[in-house]
């Protein structure tokens, strides 16, 4: 054997040390990647093997370089598994800042818990996961793990930046399939250029990026979907659970989540073919019998909490929640839907996206992932009805910041559609508060107010309003924080309203020694409860902000005040409009009450960053108009 060759060899030798050390220490980082970075990913490799469209393994090596405690959170590694899912290999490795090993991470040190908290609704969905504790930092950990998928319907995306805060040196995406596999693959925000290769047996695709700063964590910040570099893939032709299809729409998609999954889980039970008709035999309304049914699916079930794609996508069969009384979204959904076709009112099971920032379905690319919840649709003649079915006090029809204005999947016998749910404006998305108080010589202020909560804001209530009243009581300390107050009477209520549900809240407060003296000078802060925080103010501002939500509150507060009590001071009324939103504060003394009326609209939309200082602006002058006083003097008597 040539010297040459043991040359070779133990350079390689030396080679594989540096990298199991000396390449993972925090100095070989370069220092433009160092710069605002919490966490830096030193590289990512992400393989996709899709050997069939039973047979998808997934091989990740990743290794991450975390900065300091504000980024421990990225370290942790949760592998979700099931009957379809197997976890082939799993491994890894921690280091300190200099590369040194610290530890070796294997299978046992891995967390291994039911995926839907030991719930028995989907025993076999379990998640293994691991979190790095009690280091110095900084800290690298390496992960390198492989699962094996018994379906290709989900592909996983490729997002190789997912955090704004964190730095990436290097990250890739491969993914290999057969020759004949037709793909559809949508690239959003790349801006190098994919490389594809082929041999006789198969083809393959691959992304990278390399050196891609941190960027700075800006308040309001646009959805991460409109900035982040993101790779999706779909195949035509999937397998899923002992189930074949093929999409290359969303039309398509629906028809077989419709055929294949949906159909065969409404077939209704004698019982539950007699109980609806019992209910809705005299009625000749339609949306009265919606309605009739939907309040008896409130009170017959409750929710179990089951992330969708959790347990399959197919929803529990109808009959099963209406022997057991329970189940999960796509489940209470389904049942609903059946409840509804035994009325004979069609119906659609839609998914969406949900959470309180809006995210539609993307128009350009179907795909079963994009979805986290199911509501459901029915169509009548002049309108739309949504229901979501997993509350049991939401009011009929009423969906709440939880799922609208935002496009979702409706699956219907006819095939796919996007549609798009109701949306509250900010002029119908209103609080709107009204007080009668007294303020006495000792500072203390005692009366009651009404706050009325409409449209989004209906349901800020909605969880404090069955409460008992101790339990009431100790919420709403937390949310009008001020110091000694105590609630008397509290009260939650419905009221009637044309557009949208109204719920109204009656409180009864005193607050002890709220108006500081000096001397003889009374302070009062006439804004009790609705007080604007203070908005950072970035020059210079690197993305585009973001106002999720609209909205109008508005309060009244009227003081009567002791009658040796004389204006000292009053501050000047306030009055602004941007583009942004609208503001007016006044403040008004007749003989002995004080009226203070503050109104605040604020719109939503997307605004360049340039724009950001102004809205900063507007918003900083919102909360020091919240923060003034008027001003007393005490007459000698």
């Amino acid at each position: 054997m040539s010297k040459s060759y043991w040359l070779c060899f133990f350079l390689l030798l030396m080679g594989i040390k540096v990298w199991g050390q000396a390449d993972f220490a925090i100095d070989h980082i370069p220092e433009h990647l160092r710069l605002r970075a919490n966490a830096i990913m030193r590289d990512r490799q992400y393989t996709i093997d899709m050997h069939a469209t039973n047979e998808v393994v997934l091989h990740v090596k990743e290794v991450l370089t975390i900065m300091n405690k504000s980024a421990l959170a990225y370290a942790r590694l949760a592998l979700f598994y099931d009957k379809n899912t197997v976890i082939k290999d799993i491994h890894g490795a921690l280091y300190d800042g200099q590369g040194q090993l610290m530890q070796k991470i294997s299978a046992k040190d891995f967390l291994d818990e039911s995926a839907v908290n030991n719930f028995s609704l989907f025993e076999d969905s379990r998640v293994k996961h691991f979190l790095p504790n009690g280091l110095e930092y900084p800290f690298t950990v390496m992960y390198d793990f492989e699962l094996k998928f018994k379906q290709n319907l989900i592909i996983p995306d490729w997002v190789p930046k997912p955090y704004r805060d964190m730095a990436v040196e290097q990250s890739s995406y491969q993914f290999i399939c057969g020759l004949e596999d037709k793909l559809h693959i949508k690239e959003s925000n790349y801006t190098g250029k994919r490389t594809e290769e082929r041999n006789q047996k198969q083809k393959s695709y691959t992304w990278m990026v390399k050196s891609l700063p941190a960027g700075r964590i800006e308040p309001l910040s646009p959805p991460p979907e409109s900035y982040q570099t993101r790779v999706k893939i779909a195949p035509e032709q999937f397998y899923y659970y002992r189930k074949k299809g093929g999409y290359t729409n969303w039309r398509e998609l629906g028809q077989w989540v419709y055929n294949d999954l949906i159909k065969e889980q409404q077939l209704p039970t004698p019982s539950m073919i007699s109980q609806v008709n019992g209910l809705v035999d005299n009625l000749t309304d339609n949306r009265e019998k919606i309605k009739v049914l939907y309040e008896y699916l409130q009170q017959k079930t409750r929710y179990v909490s089951v992330q969708i794609g959790i347990g399959g996508f197919q929803p529990m069969a109808a009959s099963e929640v209406d022997r057991l009384g329970y189940g999960d979204c796509k489940g209470l959904v389904n049942y609903m839907q059946t409840l509804l076709n035994i009325a004979e009112i069609p119906s659609y099971y839609c998914v969406v996206n949900a959470g309180s920032l809006k995210k539609d379905m993307e128009l350009d690319f179907a795909s079963m992932n994009q979805g986290n919840h199911v509501i459901l649709a029915v169509p009548l003649k002049q309108d739309t009805v949504w229901l979501e079915c997993t509350s049991q006090k939401i009011p009929f029809g009423f969906l709440g910041d939880f799922t609208d204005d935002r496009l979702v999947f409706a699956c219907t016998p006819h095939g796919g559609e996007l549609l798009r749910t109701p949306k509250y404006t900010p002029m119908a998305s209103t609080q709107q508060r009204k007080a009668i108080f007294s303020l006495n010589s000792e500072g203390d202020i005692h009366g009651a107010f009404s706050t009325r909560f409409k449209g989004a804001q209906y349901d800020n209530r909605l969880g404090i309003a069955d409460m008992p009243l101790n339990e009431q009581t100790k919420t709403l300390k937390q949310i009008y924080a001020i110091d000694n107050i105590d609630f008397t009477q509290v009260a939650y209520a419905d009221q009637p309203a044309e557009d949208t549900p109204c719920m109204q809240e009656d409180v009864a407060i005193n607050i002890r020694h709220y108006a500081p003296k000096n001397g003889q000078l009374i302070y009062l802060q006439p804004n009790l409860f609705n007080r604007q925080g203070s908005v950072p103010q970035l020059e210079k501002r690197e993305s585009p902000f973001y106002l999720n939500r609209g909205y109008t509150d508005e309060d009244i507060l009227t003081y009567t005040v002791p009658d040796q009590y004389v204006l000292r001071m009053k501050p000047a009324d306030v009055k602004l409009e941007t583009d942004f939103g609208d503001f007016v504060m006044e403040l008004t003394l007749t003989d002995r009450q004080l009226v203070y009326h503050r109104k605040l609209s604020l719109r939503e939309g997307q605004f360049p960053p340039e724009r950001y200082i102004d809205y900063a602006r507007f918003m900083n002058a919102v909360y020091q108009a919240d923060l003034t006083k008027v001003v007393f003097l005490e007459k000698e008597h």
